[in-house]
């Protein structure tokens, strides 16, 4: 069975709530329970169209707790285009923020960038490639750090994040390519660039 990637469609909710819809018609399948967190870029689930499986990402600047979820515990459930698939809370953004923010380790300006999601971490986009980043090197916001496997799907992980410094030094890469990360772990140990 092919597999496409697809980006779903957000609206406000009541309150502090938003609603992730589908974009297509089909069969939904959800891979993320009521109570978890999820955040932008995070594959949460997948639309069968005709035998071809959409693979659904949360879509950029979206984040919080599923508080709703299309079809509750069944594995698998029609929808329409537009119908709203999860509902969550944006009030857990700062849950979010606190996993996958640096984390100050001392006063000299140390900083670490985590997993925002459990996988296969790769340092670099094939065996033949140089990695991404390495000791030494200067990340800037936006930029790809590494790729991370989940569920057979490569996500870039990008250097971002409201606590983050604009560009950061590179003391480490913690994990080595092909390990296995669980959310939270320390994927970069960084160091503040000194002001000029």
């Amino acid at each position: 069975m092919s597999r496409r990637r697809v980006v779903l469609g957000a609206r406000p909710g009541d309150g502090e709530s938003r609603a992730l819809l589908a974009t297509t018609v089909g069969v939904f399948a959800a891979t993320v329970r009521e109570g978890e967190l999820m955040s932008a870029g995070q594959v949460v689930g997948t639309i069968d169209v005709l035998g071809v499986l959409h693979e659904l990402i949360v879509p950029p600047g979206v984040a919080g707790r599923v508080t709703e979820r299309l079809g509750g515990e069944r594995s698998r459930v029609p929808v329409q285009y537009g119908d709203a698939l999860f509902v969550i809370s944006t009030a857990s953004t700062e849950s979010i923020m606190e996993q996958t923010s640096p984390v100050r380790d001392d006063a000299q300006g140390a900083l670490s960038f985590v997993a925002p999601m459990s996988g296969r971490f790769y340092v670099r986009p094939s065996p033949a490639e140089p990695p991404f980043v390495a000791a030494g090197d200067t990340v800037r916001r936006g930029q790809t750090v590494g790729l991370l496997e989940v569920m057979k799907t490569f996500n870039r992980l990008v250097y971002e994040g409201d606590a983050l410094p604009d560009q950061a030094a590179v003391h480490e890469v913690l994990p080595k390519d092909g390990d296995d990360v669980v959310r939270g772990d320390v994927i970069l140990a960084l160091r503040v660039l000194p002001e000029k």
